[in-house]
Order: C-alpha cells, then sequence, then structure tokens
C-alpha cells in the first residue's frame, strides 16, 4: 500500500506513528509546532478526534467555537480549531477529502441501546474515556468531537442526514499543534448505519517533528 503524504511533509520522518483500531484508541502528547497527518487507509472510515491543553486539561477542543470563530459549520485548508477559551490549538494545513463534520456527537453505548437495541457496543465516547484517564481526563469531560472524514448532510427543514463518507483509500488531514496538546484519536466503531459505510476499519495517524 502506498500512502499518500502531503508535500508539506518533504523531508520529515515520522517520530510517531500507529494503525487505530475500531475499538483500539490512542491518546498521545504532542507539542506545539509538530504536526499530526491522519489518514483513511482503506477509505470511508471516521475518525472521531478530541484534544485538549497539555498544561491545563480545563481547556479543550470545542466545535461550537470553532464553528463560530470561523463562520462556517464546515472545514476548509487554513483554519484553526479553537478551544473552549477561543484559543487556536490546530490549524488545518492539508486536506485531501474536504468534507467532515462537527455536529455530531461521540457515539456512546446509549445511542445503540436506544436506537438498535444493542447493549455494550463499542463507541467512541468510551474509547476515548479509556485512553484519557490516565492523563486526568474521565468521561463526563470529553467534548464533542470533530469527525474526520464523516459525512453529513443537512436537508431541506434542518434535518441531519449521516452518508456515507467520501473519503477514498489512503485521503488524509495534515494538522499542526498551535499549542502542547493532549490529543486522543478513535477510528469509529458504528457499523449499524452509513457512517463508515456499515464497515468500520482502521485509521493511521503520523505526527512529525
Amino acid at each position: 500500500m502506498v500512502l499518500k503524504r502531503s508535500e508539506i511533509l518533504a523531508g520529515r520522518m515520522p517520530i510517531r506513528a500507529a494503525q487505530v483500531r475500531p475499538q483500539s484508541p490512542i491518546a498521545f502528547p504532542m507539542k506545539e509546532g509538530q504536526f499530526l497527518q491522519i489518514t483513511d487507509m482503506q477509505g470511508q472510515q471516521v475518525c472521531d478526534f478530541v484534544c485538549f491543553n497539555r498544561h491545563d486539561i480545563d481547556e479543550y477542543l470545542s466545535t461550537a467555537h470553532t464553528r463560530g470563530i470561523n463562520n462556517s459549520m464546515m472545514l476548509i485548508k487554513g483554519m484553526s480549531l479553537y478551544s473552549n477559551r477561543r484559543n487556536p490549538m490546530m490549524v488545518l494545513l492539508d486536506d485531501s477529502v474536504g468534507r467532515h463534520d462537527m455536529l455530531m456527537p461521540a457515539c456512546d453505548r446509549l445511542r445503540y441501546l436506544n436506537d438498535y437495541g444493542i447493549e455494550d457496543h463499542p463507541n467512541c465516547r468510551d474509547n476515548f474515556a479509556s485512553v484519557l484517564g490516565p492523563y486526568g481526563i474521565h468521561y463526563d469531560h470529553i467534548p464533542d468531537p470533530i469527525n474526520w472524514f464523516m459525512h453529513v448532510g443537512l436537508k431541506a427543514r434542518g434535518e441531519l442526514e449521516i452518508r456515507e463518507p467520501l473519503s477514498e483509500a489512503n485521503d488524509y488531514v495534515l494538522l499542526r499543534a498551535q499549542m502542547d496538546l493532549i490529543v486522543a484519536v478513535s477510528a469509529c466503531p458504528q457499523d449499524q448505519n452509513a457512517t463508515n459505510a456499515f464497515h468500520p476499519t482502521d485509521i493511521l495517524i503520523r505526527v512529525y517533528a
């Protein structure tokens, strides 16, 4: 498999790489100025993403502030991701897809029970809690994520419609940290609707200095 690589990373080697499976989330620190590339390995797989100020976990990625400050429901190259204190946390440098979501919350156990009658289904909220706990970040303190590669349509009367992602194999986003961070990534395990085209697969993350 030949992975796509942004020209921005020319001459750089990753200092961290991990293949993230739908039931094996990851959390890790990043320094200001480092780059994060998130790759959809097989295509049509959503990556739930949250981050926190490494020195003050009460400051965290806010999708509401990101929408408000950018005056957009869509993320476009060059836009920053903002915290609940209106500080820039990361900037989107490159994007081979151009369609992502910052409206939907992370899936959780109750979502699967209420909507599909399934108990204890793997979910992004539990995924995040499992890897962020060691950093002192617990279940009820996890913010709404940015859902990279997720395709959510807005219908005429304002209804949201989950559609199959537009991402193809090896599509990616590239971000640069604008402060020291704790980052958490979950390959969404949703297999009951079109979020991941009904077939969750893996996400690849690579960090560059």
